[in-house]
């Protein structure tokens, strides 16, 4: 018997502490220690406060500044219609007269005929125009982004982002002296961003070229970097590369205007003559200088023509100024005055170009130094010069002079002589634009 309570302890033993058959639950720290907990609680709750005492002005700065709201412009066709998508992808809506609403997202869409019309870029006031955008024929925009300020308060300026894919545009961006409008302008080339000023864009597959009338510009090529371009300069970017220094705003558009390479390299030469003699043309160096010298000796009493010509093939919509230079030397003249018709100059300049309707026209002037015998004989678009020695003839403004039919393309130069026998020369020709 005294086997079986063997591991019980006897009255006489000392008793071992009860260990109860449940885990004991250890005090918490925070309890040991309440002092530490409130000053944690307290510190927590002063950075929580710091916290927001800075954040919320912060949100709120930065949302009543750059917060933005979408803004609409509005289109009005000033020649021919315009196309205009709700996207790139939707169809075509014909627009022949002003409308409201031109919204983020829409493509306008200058037809290759005689087309024009402007965008205008609109702030809060229903008749505030910040800024506009001319388009002109073979031009393709797509508006990506017209913002302005949510609040008033905002210092932020007006935003347009837009795309020329390809034509040509001005860009007025002159918002007074109020909030400023920023444009930016994307093209196949690059990033161009606008401030206050006036700018021409001409952007085809190969090339961006750029005016800066007044304000600036910063050129940013898709891969090669930046440029900044002020006013009275222009620049250039292509897929490769981009114009590191910009240049002067009046830009050449002829080739070997001063007969340095070979004629063939861009100007053509032609002869007009029936079963006679005929006259000729080339490149020859006199007095230090290249020239094309034109001559014919020959039977008189019947009319020979002989010219060179080059293509042009550009449009000049968003230029302000043409004018055509050249130098004349006149040697010899048998047919006096420049014929009964007025168009045998023993060296006359010719422009054919494009006007803003779609009709092909041509402009010219002449040079003589003998006066026509019969009186009947009228010179239009002609004057005397002094033979035998040099004379710079520079046109007026062309863009100015034939504003009734204004040039929208030029096509092409000519520059002849004609008549009987004749010898002229011609020097340092120059077609700029600006």
């Amino acid at each position: 018997m005294s086997s079986e309570y063997s591991g019980i302890a006897g009255h006489g033993d000392s008793l071992a502490p009860a260990v109860p058959p449940w885990p004991v639950e250890q005090p918490h720290r925070w309890r040991e220690n309440p002092e530490r907990l409130a000053w944690v609680v307290l510190l927590l709750s002063f950075a929580l406060f710091v916290f927001l005492a800075v954040t919320i002005p912060l949100v709120v700065n930065y949302t009543v500044r750059f917060a933005t709201t979408a803004q609409e412009a509005r289109l009005e066709p000033t020649l021919g219609t315009l196309l205009l998508y709700a996207n790139p992808a939707a169809e075509a809506v014909a627009v022949t007269d002003v409308r409201e609403g031109i919204a983020e997202g829409n493509r306008i869409v200058a037809g290759d005929d005689a087309t024009q019309g402007t965008l205008a870029l609109l702030g809060m006031a229903p008749e505030e125009v910040l800024g506009s955008v001319q388009l002109y024929a073979g031009t393709a925009l797509d508006v990506l982004r017209i913002r302005r300020p949510l609040f008033a308060h905002s210092a932020e300026p007006y935003q347009a982002r837009l795309r020329l894919e390809h034509g040509q545009a001005r860009i007025f961006s002159n918002s007074g002296e109020g909030r400023p409008l920023h444009v930016a302008l994307e093209t196949p080339h690059g990033v161009i961003e606008l401030a206050a000023g006036s700018y021409q864009v001409s952007v085809n597959p190969e090339r961006t070229d750029i005016t800066v009338r007044s304000g600036q510009a910063i050129l940013t090529h898709l891969n090669n970097g930046s440029i900044t371009v002020n006013g009275g300069l222009r620049a250039w970017m292509t897929a490769d590369d981009f114009a590191h220094d910009p240049e002067s705003a009046a830009h050449n558009l002829l080739v070997n205007g001063d007969f340095s390479e070979p004629m063939l390299n861009a100007w053509q030469s032609y002869v007009i003559a029936d079963n006679v003699i005929p006259g000729s043309v080339r490149i020859v160096e006199r007095e230090g200088r290249r020239i094309a010298h034109f001559i014919r000796q020959g039977e008189e009493n019947v009319p020979t023509e002989v010219g060179i010509t080059q293509q042009v093939e550009k449009d000049i919509n968003v230029y302000d100024s043409l004018h055509i230079q050249l130098d004349v030397k006149l040697l010899h003249q048998s047919l006096t005055g420049a014929g009964y018709l007025s168009s045998e100059f023993p060296l006359r300049v010719e422009i054919t170009y494009t006007d803003i309707y779609g009709k092909v026209l041509t402009w010219g002037h002449g040079f003589y130094y003998r006066d026509p015998d019969n009186p009947n004989w009228r010179i239009i678009d002609g004057e005397k010069i002094p033979p035998y020695i040099w004379y710079t003839y520079e046109s007026p403004n062309l863009i100015e002079l034939l504003r009734e039919t204004r040039p929208a393309r030029l096509n092409s130069v000519r520059i002849y002589a004609s008549g009987w026998n004749y010898q002229s020369m011609v020097s340092e020709v120059y077609l700029t634009v600006e």
